[in-house]
């Protein structure tokens, strides 16, 4: 994951066009999505929070626990990163920030719940690129993802790594596609739910390799890599923290990472484009939301707090 300087990127754009820029940036149009912009959304409002903040009263923030829900199971990236930067969080405020696990339905269940919480900051969700288009994927959902929520930062993006058992045959994305391809309607995807950033990530490679994937969604990616090790799936788009022990270990293998460049941690691993499927490139991003009308000086505080852990050497480290 590479953290973000979120005081940079609340320059980027403003308030006002906070939510054109969310409707353009993310999008599903023949071979192509862009998912990474979108984050800027999660940046937009933090340039009008911090010209209400007041001293004196963001010495009285927190004064006592946060809750930081999780829409997914322990072990996936989503969890990992509100572990690491929320226990930063609770040293740097003298508070305990306590990550609850919410999972289902994508995400969704743990959105719901946050987006029912008092504004008053002690309730916040961590949210990732899929949070924003869930209202264009489900119909019935019972929030807004944009209108129910307060932008607070925007932590990190990252590329999925392409992962599948050993004792599949393929050994490369492009024997990977042949395969599959022999396999009609056989050949399964997993992911940490539907809507979620993994499942998207797989129906864009479905479209854009021709394939005929089936999808099986659980409650969580830690879940889904259960099944992966075990063989009785064949392949996922993971964030590299939920797999990188399985991969290590040499229970998982790594044919591609979907983002535009390689990772510097496995850097003997090729791109998905690079592989041979031109111009496929998912980034997707990890995020901070609390409930609607939260008090701008309680949405700067955490936005400032937040900002502060990202830059600590051993959140970097970690991340």
């Amino acid at each position: 994951m590479h953290p973000i300087d979120c005081d940079a990127q609340a320059t980027m754009i403003t308030s006002n066009g906070a939510k054109n820029a969310l409707a353009s940036s993310i999008y599903l149009r023949g071979y192509s999505m862009m998912i990474l912009r979108s984050g800027l959304l999660l940046a937009a409002l933090t340039l009008a929070m911090i010209s209400f903040a007041g001293t004196a009263a963001d010495q009285k923030f927190p004064s006592k626990s946060i809750r930081f829900i999780v829409g997914f199971a322990p072990g996936g990236g989503n969890d990992l990163l509100a572990r690491t930067v929320g226990q930063k969080v609770s040293e740097q405020v003298g508070q305990t920030v306590i990550v609850d696990n919410r999972p289902g339905a994508g995400g969704n269940l743990g959105a719901e719940l946050a987006s029912r919480a008092l504004p008053d900051g002690y309730t916040i969700l961590m949210i990732s690129s899929s949070h924003p288009i869930q209202g264009l994927l489900k119909s019935g959902l019972k929030y807004d993802p944009m209108a129910d929520f307060t932008p607070l930062a925007l932590l990190a993006t990252y590329s999925y790594l392409v992962v599948t058992p050993p004792s599949l045959e393929a050994r490369t994305v492009k024997e990977l596609i042949a395969l599959a391809k022999s396999r009609p309607a056989q050949f399964n995807f997993v992911s940490a739910g539907n809507g979620s950033g993994s499942h998207l990530a797989g129906e864009l490679f479905r479209i854009a390799t021709g394939t005929e994937l089936s999808h099986v969604a659980y409650k969580g990616t830690a879940q889904a890599i259960t099944d992966l090790v075990g063989g009785r799936v064949q392949l996922m788009f993971s964030p590299m923290p939920a797999v990188i022990a399985q991969v290590k270990a040499g229970r998982l293998r790594v044919l591609a990472v979907t983002g535009s460049k390689r990772t510097p941690l496995m850097p003997e691993v090729p791109t998905v484009a690079e592989s041979g499927v031109a111009n496929f490139q998912v980034s997707p991003w990890y995020g901070v939301m609390g409930p609607a009308r939260m008090p701008p000086v309680v949405s700067a505080a955490l936005h400032r707090q937040f900002s502060e852990a990202l830059k600590a050497p051993e959140v970097k480290d970690r991340l």
